[in-house]
């Protein structure tokens, strides 16, 4: 393994945990246990996209935990094992991470077009 496997290991993995979370609407109130950036209310379409990344890191934070804490083995205990493993942790975590925050913010371009979010928070305003 080398860095750029580990980016792209990060990118899929991000990639496809923001396939699972649904975008927030505006004028949802994210509720106090969830928020940990301090949004509030979103209000705006970049209160959305903001909110949508953190729900997305939060929930791939959750899956790590989660199976750690059901003694599951996953593609994700050997990618950690891997990097642990390697001669550069830290920069290879760098990576993986790296990784993951590109590969949601890319699913959310593809999926969620900010000229189109913009068109419709004007619309329902």
């Amino acid at each position: 393994m080398n860095i750029k496997d580990m980016r792209e290991l990060g990118y899929n993995r991000g990639w496809n945990v923001a396939s699972w979370q649904d975008m927030p609407n505006i004028g949802d109130a994210i509720p106090l246990h969830l928020d940990w950036i301090g949004i509030g209310t979103i209000d705006s379409v970049e209160d959305q996209i903001e909110a949508w990344e953190m729900f997305c890191s939060e929930s791939e934070s959750m899956d790590r935990d989660f199976r750690l804490r059901l003694r599951l083995l996953s593609p994700f205990e050997f990618t950690a094992h891997d990097i642990n493993e390697s001669s550069d942790p830290d920069r290879y975590w760098e990576a993986f991470d790296l990784g993951i925050a590109n590969g949601i913010r890319a699913y959310r371009r593809k999926h969620y077009k900010l000229a189109d979010m913009r068109r419709d928070a004007k619309l329902a305003a």
